[in-house]
């Protein structure tokens, strides 16, 4: 028999390391391919990888050290019916992460959104991946530059049951240098952040005191995704979100210098 010389120890530490190997493996490509950078802890990726730990390294091993029983005669039965139960399992995890792995993220009128590969609709992906933003996909829906057409651009999309930002997505760019100057009609208010969150104002504040040097070249902008928001740290040199600070929500959108719009 194949389990007749195994113990319940060896048996529960045979399928642990397999099942760890496999884990750190689903890990790599969480990290670094499927939730890259900010979007990590901000979009989900943490939230897969305790779904992935849960269904693959606690359910199959804790139920071989449950079941396992050497000399038991059902025993090839019952360890078929775990690694069925936990690739089962396994397999819905990874799904369920790699489906909700993002698609990107959207400056528009003073924010950067995170949207899902499920939403990304008619943006071109295969340009703002091969941006300068590499996997952070940092992309730009350009606001109209008049009153009118700012209201048309918001109506038409509300109309359709949509945000702009998902209905307008053929007119989404790569943020690169072509559109990067657009940035600087938009500085963030840090007296409303503070009227916000005090403590976040604070924290930036003193990003801000510490990087003087740098400023010139770096704009900070609020950003919202599904799990999280934060203040991100965006360096006009490299063209990436290079750091960002936390929170739990944000509704603050970073002034635009260039209103009021005309209104014709």
């Amino acid at each position: 028999m194949v389990f007749s010389n195994v113990t319940k120890k060896q048996a529960f530490i045979m399928h642990l390391a397999t099942s760890a190997f496999i884990f750190f493996v689903i890990s790599y490509l969480i990290i670094f391919h499927w939730f890259p950078d900010f979007y990590f802890y901000l979009d989900g990726g943490d939230h897969g990888m305790i779904t992935i730990f849960c269904v693959d390294v606690i359910l199959g091993p804790g139920l071989t050290l449950l079941i396992f029983k050497p000399g038991k005669k059902s025993l090839k039965f019952d360890m078929t019916v775990i690694l069925l139960l936990q690739l089962s399992a396994l397999y819905w995890g990874v799904s369920s992460v790699y489906q909700a792995r993002p698609g990107g993220a959207v400056f528009y009128w003073g924010t950067l959104t995170c949207i899902s590969q499920d939403d990304v609709g008619n943006m071109n992906m295969g340009a703002i991946a091969a941006g300068p933003s590499g996997a952070q996909r940092l992309s730009f829906l350009q606001r109209p530059d008049t009153l009118y057409d700012f209201y048309r651009f918001q109506n038409e999309a509300y109309e359709k049951g949509s945000a702009s930002i998902y209905y307008y997505g053929e007119k989404i760019v790569p943020l690169d240098r072509s559109v990067e100057k657009r940035l600087e009609n938009y500085r963030l208010n840090l007296s409303k952040l503070a009227e916000e969150n005090a403590v976040l104002a604070r924290t930036v504040e003193s990003y801000v005191d510490g990087h003087k040097a740098d400023m010139e070249y770096i704009n900070l902008m609020p950003l919202s995704c599904r799990y999280g928001a934060a203040i991100a740290v965006y360096d006009t040199r490299e063209l990436k979100i290079t750091d960002f600070f936390e929170t739990k929500e944000i509704k603050l959108r970073a002034d635009a210098l260039d209103e009021p719009l005309p209104s014709e």
